[in-house]
């Protein structure tokens, strides 16, 4: 069945785009980035440009049209700037926040694309229609049917759980951190209103505040704080929240490294 064919294609050309995508941020940053929106090993926006491009390149040939290196470059760069702006900013009306920003590279559009990452979208389209895509339906085709469709069957599945739980803890992250930002707020503005002992209590509140929010940190889970971890930075109309939320999210990496190594707790 087609459709099996392109959900298997799909996920391949998903999982060597986290691939790429970890591996250069893992080689940029000099430590271990496990990148894309979803917990699982994919990311579907480079999947969803691949199959996009293929299915492209199938109509024309059955319409017998030959399209010519140059515009098979310049469909995928203007694909790929189309496909990355509408999920930058779909992701930011959802959750308020930013897998990527292109804010510090010349000739970008409010930081959801640049000229010169589109322009490399446009190589790799190219790698995609006469390289990769070649070799993976060739491989796919000579899979049995019923494994194809087996093979479709469990990879949505996985991939509608691994979309489930992210988006559940995203959802429940913002609900928390706007619970957290009211409730600061309302003890700061106590605090404020006295003249009493106000340096005491200030310290005090901040420090309870401190402790709520290690165990904030404590009751997310380790799947949860893998989700936020992988959140570049947040977009608000309230600035204030948009800082709470980037402090919040410093202290979950900050919280996640030193669970794995205890020694660099003094050296963060």
């Amino acid at each position: 069945m087609l459709l099996s064919r392109y959900i298997c294609l799909f996920m391949i050309y998903s999982f060597m785009g986290w691939v790429y995508e970890t591996a250069f941020c893992t080689i940029k940053n000099g430590k271990w980035e496990n990148r894309g929106f979803l917990y699982g090993p994919v990311c579907p926006i480079y999947g969803t440009g691949a199959v996009a491009i293929s299915i492209i390149m199938s109509l024309t040939m059955d319409n017998s049209i030959t399209l010519a290196a140059w515009q098979v470059f310049l469909i995928s760069v203007f694909g790929s700037a189309i496909l990355e702006y509408t999920t930058s900013w779909t992701m930011e009306k959802l959750f308020h926040a930013v897998w990527w920003d292109y804010s510090d590279l010349p000739l970008n559009v409010n930081g959801r694309i640049s000229l010169f990452i589109s322009l490399g979208f446009g190589i790799a389209g190219l790698l995609i229609v006469y390289y990769i895509a070649p070799f993976t339906v060739g491989v796919v085709s000579k899979l049995p049917m019923l494994m194809i469709e087996l093979l479709a069957l469990i990879f949505v599945f996985v991939f509608a759980a691994d979309l489930t739980l992210t988006v559940s803890i995203l959802h429940h992250f913002d609900r928390m951190v706007a619970h957290f930002d009211d409730s600061f707020n309302q003890r700061m503005t106590a605090v404020v209103d006295t003249t009493v002992q106000q340096s005491n209590r200030i310290k005090e509140t901040i420090m309870n505040n401190g402790h709520l929010l290690n165990e904030r940190i404590n009751s997310l889970g380790s799947f949860a704080r893998g989700a936020i971890r992988r959140i570049y930075s947040f977009r608000d109309k309230n600035e204030q929240s948009k800082v709470l939320k980037n402090n919040l999210l410093l202290v979950i990496r900050r919280f996640t490294r030193r669970r794995k190594d205890p020694e660099n707790k003094d050296q963060d």
